[in-house]
């Protein structure tokens, strides 16, 4: 019963401090009738957020405002750390880089080869490969997820912009 008192305490202090989970934040983005290419994953992460923005595309390039273009993407793993007794990897680091373009309908370039750069460490322990592998993998779809939203905000900043 004390439990349950203290518990019932506790989320009442708390929002009343106007605590709240954070949440993602999806807003509406003022970029329509875009045209996204390349058939990476980040291609279609981009594509995704875009639609939960609320963000129009267009058919076709011919058809579009803005044109854009992702490429080059990669993933880079090195190693971070190795034990001193063993020599053994202890932590990796996996980093995850693409280029990409913006054009206008006009064929002015907004944007022209920039680089798109996350990085993630991960600890690595030989003992649990096979969880290690599937963790890699789960960092590897995080990592661009978070380029893509890299890749919104900038094209957000840029073309949301008074030109």
């Amino acid at each position: 019963m004390k439990v349950r008192l203290l518990l019932i305490y506790f989320l009442l202090l708390t929002t009343a401090c106007g605590f709240h989970l954070r949440g993602s934040q999806t807003t509406k983005i003022n970029i329509d009738n875009i045209f996204i290419t390349g058939g990476s994953a980040l291609a279609k992460e981009v594509k995704s957020q875009f639609l939960n923005a609320g963000t129009s595309f267009a058919a076709s390039s011919q058809e579009a405002s803005y044109v854009i273009t992702l490429k080059e993407s990669r993933f880079e793993k090195s190693v971070l750390s190795v034990s001193p007794t063993t020599g053994k990897v202890e932590e990796y680091q996996v980093v995850f880089q693409a280029k990409m373009d913006a054009i206008r309908a006009d064929g002015t370039y907004i944007i022209e080869n920039e680089k798109i750069m996350v990085i993630r460490d991960f600890a690595f322990d030989e003992n649990a490969v096979l969880g290690e592998f599937s963790e890699e993998s789960i960092i590897q779809e995080d990592l661009v997820r978070h380029a893509a939203n890299q890749v919104l905000r900038r094209l957000q900043a840029l073309l949301s912009s008074p030109k």
